[in-house]
């Protein structure tokens, strides 16, 4: 049996989103939402959200376009309509009180929600990610999102990830990288190989946003966070996250609970044994708060 269920619902525009449950609302902790990275879906944080849910409801949403979501207009994957959807799943959930696990984009969308809804977040885990990004990891990014890349097995999608980003996580196994590999890719019956599991589309919304030039105050965003209780996750090989804007974050921000993890690129699976006992803890001491 599975540790989660699947559920659906309808964006304001209409737009199938796909999400998973973890847990149940019965049990005594503030219920959790994780968010993915920019080309990533709930399946991440399989292991994470089923160990969480021991405790309390855990949500992982697919954004549009990505996983079990349906795709739609590529003008509409743009941070807006993700906070959107966000908030619409909250108030399907009927949840008025919770803690954002945010993975890279997820982690700055966390940011957006302390300005969107700030009275309903008891605390923010934010993954691998900084209001400045390095320009080494969004060229990085840039490159692979929206290319059609195809494997004939899950194996061999799995060895091309591992010699990928095989140094951002030096000490995987074969196991773990077709966990990885799994998470990632779809089969495709018709071509019959294995194919990525978003909208190849995004690459032309990450275009058209690209020219239009203004990008928000991401370090305004982040002050949001001055009255919440926040843990920041960083892997000290990453290419996103540079430990001067780590510096940064903790000089704006003192109180800002920090884990790095020596082993590890972009992004932590934050299930690293150096890392999950400090995400439970940070969670309890989110539920001493205050109510949910």
């Amino acid at each position: 049996m599975s540790d989660f269920s699947t559920h659906h619902f309808s964006a304001q525009d209409g737009t199938r989103i796909h999400y998973r449950r973890y847990g149940d609302r019965a049990r005594a902790g503030t219920p959790v939402l994780c968010l993915a990275g920019l080309t990533r879906n709930s399946r991440d944080f399989n292991k994470l959200a089923t160990r969480l849910g021991k405790d309390r409801l855990v949500l992982c949403p697919d954004y549009r376009g990505r996983g079990q979501s349906a795709h739609a207009d590529y003008r509409t994957y743009a941070p807006r309509n993700y906070i959107s959807d966000v908030m619409h799943l909250l108030a399907v959930e009927d949840i008025h009180r919770v803690i954002v696990i945010g993975t890279s984009l997820g982690g700055l969308l966390a940011m957006a929600l302390t300005v969107a809804i700030p009275a309903a977040l008891a605390g923010l885990v934010i993954n691998d990610v900084g209001p400045d990004i390095s320009a080494d990891g969004q060229t990085r990014i840039l490159d692979y999102v929206g290319v059609d890349q195809r494997h004939a097995t899950l194996e061999k999608a799995a060895e091309a990830m591992r010699e990928t980003y095989g140094a951002a996580f030096p000490d995987w196994s074969e196991e773990d990288w077709l966990t990885n590999a799994a998470g990632t890719y779809t089969h495709d019956a018709v071509a019959n190989n294995w194919k990525l599991d978003y909208d190849l589309k995004l690459r032309d919304a990450l275009a058209e946003q690209a020219k239009s030039g203004a990008l928000p105050d991401l370090w305004a965003l982040f002050r949001g966070l001055a009255q919440l209780p926040a843990l920041l996750v960083h892997g000290a090989l990453s290419d996103v996250l540079k430990a001067e804007t780590v510096a940064r974050m903790q000089r704006e921000k003192p109180d800002m609970e920090l884990v790095t993890l020596d082993n590890r690129g972009h992004a932590p699976s934050m299930t690293e044994p150096a890392c999950l006992p400090r995400i439970i803890a940070f969670l309890e001491r989110c539920d001493a708060t205050g109510h949910h």
